[in-house]
């Protein structure tokens, strides 16, 4: 995997790939990541989340190693 931005093919939202995890149990990989985004609830908290490897590299599409110059 590329560390860098994504971008959620559905929703169009920026989130920063963290790193890849292990289950130390079945040895499923999965990917720690964290929104780019404020959300009111949260605070602007960060919020790490993760998800199944073969779901973020299904639903996830790589942007760059940073956030794209024309978001607005």
């Amino acid at each position: 995997m590329r560390t860098g931005v994504y971008r959620h093919k559905k929703n169009g939202h920026f989130y920063q790939f963290l790193l890849l995890v292990r289950d130390h149990h079945n040895g499923n990989e999965g990917v720690v990541y964290i929104p780019l985004r404020i959300e009111p609830e949260w605070a602007g908290t960060v919020r790490p989340c993760w998800i199944v490897r073969e779901e973020f590299e299904e639903k996830f599409e790589y942007v760059g190693e940073g956030l794209p110059k024309d978001i607005g």
